[in-house]
């Protein structure tokens, strides 16, 4: 069974039914519910408008006003978070599994440095370099290489001040980067 997490309450299970509350990702604790226990809302309803929006905690994607994300197949139409996740086992966003053998507890081993493993997967995936909301990143060699690749693109020779651990470090980010996406 597929989840969800939204702080630490599983949302959602993945099974592609079209019924889930579109404000948190909640599917039906039993058949013939109507409405969401958790928020209060009718399920397949859109959000209210107070509320933060779901995130995908695979592809950070954030639902729509609607409570809906555009569906992985590609057929155009919206779905639910929940069955959003279940589209990632066919249509993954990269190869986690092998990402995460270069894993240490939260840090991930990039090259001869080590990064925090969120920040380094969140920009393998969505090629934005952003800590998240109220989060500071560390500054180290990696972090600094995923800015100026953010900034600059991989074909960036010649950067005022650079210096030979950032253009190492680059190299190693775009080496890791191209070997996540390849599956």
């Amino acid at each position: 069974m597929l989840t969800a997490r939204r702080g630490d309450q599983p949302v959602g299970n993945g099974t592609l039914s079209g019924t889930s509350c579109r404000q948190c990702g909640r599917a039906p604790s039993r058949p013939g519910a109507t409405v969401c226990p958790r928020c209060g809302i009718p399920f397949g309803g859109a959000p209210r408008d107070d509320v933060a929006l779901p995130t995908c905690h695979i592809c950070y994607a954030t639902v729509g006003d609607d409570g809906l994300l555009p569906s992985l197949a590609g057929t155009g139409r919206g779905v639910p978070i929940a069955d959003h996740l279940a589209e990632h086992d066919r249509y993954p966003v990269g190869d986690d599994d092998w990402l995460d053998t270069l894993r240490h507890g939260d840090r991930i081993r990039v090259g001869r440095w080590e990064a925090p493993f969120d920040i380094v997967r969140r920009y393998l995936v969505t090629g934005v370099f952003d800590a998240g909301r109220r989060r500071a990143i560390q500054h180290d060699a990696v972090v600094t290489a995923m800015s100026q690749l953010s900034r600059w693109g991989a074909g960036a020779s010649s950067i005022v001040g650079d210096q030979a651990d950032w253009r190492e470090a680059r190299d190693a980010i775009s080496a890791l980067m191209e070997r996540f996406h390849r599956r």
